[in-house]
């Protein structure tokens, strides 16, 4: 009996765990892992260091503006670059710039002449990075993986994120409490030398690399992938749902310090066992979609529904046991969500498009954070915590709603052309 469930809990490991078997996705794997916590610790650093400068929450909201805006504004044009150029050299250059970035802040801090423009300016540099690195390594994962097991890979990815937000934060601010913050961001630049010498090291052989044609400008590049998504029902009903719940229910950083501060009435000790909470969730979300195969529409949109239907028990829970349940069940379906969606999106999409599809992704997940920072912050000064936060469950809600009649309608219509038209009598 205790042998079989070893052998039974076993082969579920090898499943959860079975892209990392693939030589050039276990380095990149390895690799973000060790990257990734270094930049949790620059993002922990980074907000201490503004709220340290100015005591501004508008200074801090700005750093944030100034990190997304780019990813708004230029991953659209990013992946049409990205599906004309080879993935693995882009994400070299976007990660070597990075680098360079938090080296230079970690000199100008160290010399203790940084200033907020320049801490601007850097991060005005990050989010442009950021704009052609996401979509780049969203789409770079199809590369390194067969496609049976891209759906596993996107989940480890999903895996390897939360950890490094927990473990990130947590050397972070044991750093700063002893040396200072200059050090994360030294730690965070050589963190990113590890994904860089891992690409350098990767078999090419083994890469599925694809390039599109250079046979159309920028504009028509960029109008041939918006175009496939708008018209290819799979894409539209998805990103459709996409849009509500990346807006209006992703916004953990600004939703959770209100919840504690309002509605718990706690403090940062309460603060941090919420957080915890939610990445304990999105680990354990991370690992429940790692073991399937192709996500189907109906998971997308039941764990969707779901992530609503959490968010509105949320604002209506006032105990902070319940509230932490609610947490773990809303970082489980937030994760299961979001990684079913990227893995999808990857699927449906022609590997000459997926740079530009990815780059949709990431422009009304990633985008869409200023959006939804600004609503939330709006409708909680307006009506208060608890209202906002039912308000925004319930437009995940109506979001599911709409990509549900959507792609009913499609359905429907495609059924009825293909049904011949009968008049008369024959």
């Amino acid at each position: 009996m205790l042998n079989s469930g070893i052998t039974q809990l076993t082969s579920r490991v090898r499943k959860n765990f079975k892209s990392l078997r693939h030589y050039n996705y276990r380095l990149y794997w390895i690799s973000q892992l060790i990257s990734v916590t270094g930049t949790w610790m620059q993002n922990v650093a980074l907000a201490w260091l503004v709220v340290t400068l100015t005591d501004s929450a508008v200074a801090l909201g700005t750093v944030t503006a100034l990190q997304f805006l780019p990813i708004l504004i230029f991953s659209l044009f990013a992946g049409v670059v990205i599906d004309r150029l080879p993935k693995r050299e882009i994400i070299i250059w976007t990660q070597s710039i990075s680098a360079v970035q938090a080296f230079i802040l970690w000199i100008l801090v160290a010399l203790k002449v940084i200033t907020l423009w320049e801490i601007y300016a850097l991060s005005l540099l990050i989010g442009f990075v950021n704009a052609f690195d996401q979509p780049g390594r969203q789409a770079f994962v199809a590369e390194m993986v067969p496609d049976e097991d891209v759906g596993n890979a996107v989940a480890l990815n999903s895996l390897l994120f939360n950890a490094a937000r927990t473990i990130g934060p947590a050397i972070a601010g044991i750093t700063i409490a002893v040396v200072g913050v200059a050090p994360s961001f030294l730690l965070n630049g050589v963190s990113y030398l590890a994904i860089i010498v891992a690409l350098f090291l990767m078999r090419a052989s083994q890469l599925r690399t694809f390039t599109s044609k250079v046979d159309k400008t920028l504009k028509e590049g960029l109008k041939e992938g918006i175009s496939y998504a708008i018209n290819e029902p799979s894409i539209a009903s998805i990103l459709i749902v996409l849009i509500f719940i990346g807006t209006f229910g992703y916004n953990f950083s600004t939703m959770l310090p209100l919840l504690v501060k309002f509605v718990l009435h706690g403090g940062p000790d309460v603060f941090g066992v919420l957080t915890s909470a939610l990445g304990i969730g999105s680990m354990i979300g991370a690992l429940l979609v790692a073991g399937r195969q192709k996500p189907t529409r109906k998971f997308i949109f039941a764990f969707a529904a779901l992530f609503g239907i959490i968010e509105v028990a949320l604002s209506l829970s006032r105990n902070f046991v319940l509230t932490i349940i609610l947490l773990v069940s809303l970082g489980i379906a937030s994760i299961a969500y979001i990684a079913s969606t990227n893995t999808s999106l990857q699927m449906n999409s022609p590997m000459h498009l997926r740079g530009r599809i990815m780059g949709l992704y990431v422009v009304i997940f990633a985008g869409s954070t200023p959006i939804g920072a600004l609503f939330t912050g709006f409708v909680a000064e307006w009506l208060g915590t608890v209202p906002m936060i039912f308000v925004e469950g319930i437009l995940c809600l109506v979001g599911v709603g709409l990509g549900v009649v959507y792609i009913k309608r499609k359905v429907t219509a495609i059924e009825t052309k293909e049904v011949p038209e009968t008049t008369g009598t024959p």
